[in-house]
């Protein structure tokens, strides 16, 4: 079969892919030119929001980091790694443990967030491939992050 024939033959799934490929095109450029539009809290469509880190936040922690992005406040604390409970099998991969939590005062409605368990599976996956646990055998590493302040900008 010659490579002409094989350059001749029609795809409607080719075809179909394109014309999705050109609309996401032409919406990004529609989206680019159209987005001077201010945001809520004044920032325009494409300034990122304040950011401010400093790390030793806490000094009984093996590090720790405290953050601001915009009006969102968080202090993250690692301890670790550290000796496993004796409960706990003998394992050749170190264990990750992951603490989300808001402070009472931290919402505009009082009391916990409701997704806490969820942020910290989230922040379990972000970290689990940055932490070599395999170098920590019968260890324990655990990351506690405190949510002070939540001022609408998730970042977790």
């Amino acid at each position: 079969m010659s490579s002409s024939a094989a350059t001749g033959t029609y795809s409607p799934a080719a075809e179909a892919g394109g014309k999705r490929r050109e609309k996401r095109e032409e919406l990004r450029r529609h989206l680019a030119e159209d987005a001077d539009w201010p945001r809520a809290d004044n920032r325009s469509f494409h300034a990122c929001r304040e950011a401010f880190l400093r790390t030793g936040a806490t000094t009984a922690a093996s590090g720790s980091a405290y953050a601001e992005f915009g009006k969102t406040k968080v202090i993250v604390s690692v301890f670790g790694p550290r000796e496993s409970k004796k409960a706990m099998m003998y394992s050749d991969v170190g264990r990750l443990n992951c603490n989300v939590s808001y402070t009472t005062f931290a919402t505009p409605v009082r009391g916990q967030g409701t997704d806490n368990k969820e942020y910290s599976s989230m922040l379990h996956k972000a970290l689990e491939g940055a932490v070599m646990l395999h170098t920590f055998p019968k260890t324990t590493v655990d990351v506690f992050a405190l949510v002070l302040e939540s001022g609408g900008s998730k970042i977790l």
